[in-house]
């Protein structure tokens, strides 16, 4: 039977990037056979983005549900200063979440020059974090707030390794890792994706597995330009 859900999982599919602005709705059901509902966030980049596509989404839901149905998108006041991503909040609480940032100008090919910040934290905590955490914090306070929540920064050459550092992690707790980076444009994101996907499909080159990592490993999640985000920024300032 075609469901909400397994239509979500088809734009993914089609379209990766719009799958990436689907993952802040709010909530989306069909109120009739022929209409499909989906609410998003107000005055978000995600939601600019999923308005744009509109008429994408009604041919993506036309081939899925073999009918004719029209696209209506809502949205709602965000009343938390961080957005929320729908698979992540709908996700088991003893999962992990880790937040990255790849920096210098290395290529997603060519991480060893760039280099990656991490935090990996647990859902639960992070919760706590987002209370908790000041742009104002100095680098000790931080250092100490991370510690007291059972999160742990670190820097990783590439993305690989970072991945062997959080799927044990994950593995312990029961759990998967979500991740979370920024998304400066299109192209750039799609290259990282891709690279998640390679790594998850492969494997790293030190110690997890292909079968241990795709069952660990959670999808990549986009934070876009001008959109806060505690953990992205947690992981600006201790890197800095």
């Amino acid at each position: 039977m075609a469901t909400v859900a397994g239509f979500l999982g088809y734009v993914n599919y089609r379209a990766p990037f719009l799958g990436k602005a689907l993952d802040y709705l709010i909530g989306a059901g069909r109120n009739r056979d022929d209409i499909l509902q989906i609410t998003m966030p107000e005055a978000a980049a995600a939601t600019a983005y999923v308005n744009s596509a509109k008429a994408r989404l009604e041919e993506y839901a036309a081939a899925f549900f073999a009918r004719k149905i029209a696209v209506e998108i809502t949205t709602q006041p965000v009343v938390n200063r961080e957005l929320r991503l729908f698979p992540i909040d709908n996700s088991k609480l003893w999962n992990q979440i880790t937040f990255f940032l790849v920096f210098g100008n290395g290529s997603c090919d060519d991480l060893p020059s760039a280099g990656v910040g991490a935090l990996v934290i647990g859902k639960n905590e992070y919760r706590l974090l987002q209370k908790r955490f000041s742009p104002a914090m100095g680098r000790s306070e931080l250092e100490e707030m991370v510690t007291e929540l059972n999160a742990e920064f670190f820097k990783a050459h590439d993305l690989a390794l970072m991945v062997d550092r959080v799927v044990p992690r994950a593995q312990e707790r029961r759990g998967i890792v979500h991740m979370i980076s920024l998304c400066l444009s299109e192209p750039e994101f799609l290259s990282l994706d891709y690279t998640c996907a390679r790594i998850k499909e492969n494997g790293t080159p030190g110690h997890e597995g292909p079968l241990q990592v795709r069952s660990l490993l959670g999808r990549l999640h986009a934070v876009f330009p001008g959109q806060y985000c505690a953990g992205l920024s947690v992981v600006h300032l201790l890197s800095s």
